[in-house]
C-alpha cells in the first residue's frame, strides 16, 4: 500500500564504480564527491525521520482501531528506522570530523 505524503522523492544521484571514477585516484573520494555524499546522508537522515514519524502516527491509529498486532509490527519498523538513523547520524559525524 502506498500512502500519499507531502514531499517529493527525487533520487537523481548516481552510484560510482567500485573501481574508481577514472581520475586515477583509486576510487578515493574527491572533496566534491565527499560533500555530495555528506549532503545525501543528511537528506536521507531527515527523510527517514519524517517517515518514522509518519509510521508512528499510523501505528497509533491502528492501535486505536483495535489492530494491536499490526500496530506492534509498525512499532518494530519504527525501531529499525531509529536504529538506522542512529547509524547514519554517527556516519555523518565521522565524515564531518574527517576520520574513522
Amino acid at each position: 500500500m502506498h500512502i500519499e505524503h507531502s514531499h517529493a522523492h527525487e533520487h537523481a544521484h548516481t552510484h560510482g564504480s567500485p573501481h574508481g571514477d577514472g581520475s586515477g585516484n583509486g576510487g578515493k573520494e574527491t572533496p566534491g564527491a565527499l560533500a555530495k555524499d555528506l549532503a545525501l546522508l543528511k537528506y536521507m537522515l531527515e527523510h527517514n525521520k519524517q517517515h518514522a514519524h509518519e509510521l508512528s502516527e499510523t501505528g497509533d491509529r491502528l492501535a486505536d482501531a483495535g489492530l494491536s498486532h499490526a500496530a506492534e509490527m509498525i512499532s518494530d519498523a519504527v525501531r529499525y528506522f531509529d536504529h538506522a538513523n542512529d547509524s547514519l547520524n554517527i556516519a555523518i559525524g565521522l565524515i564531518s570530523a574527517g576520520g574513522e
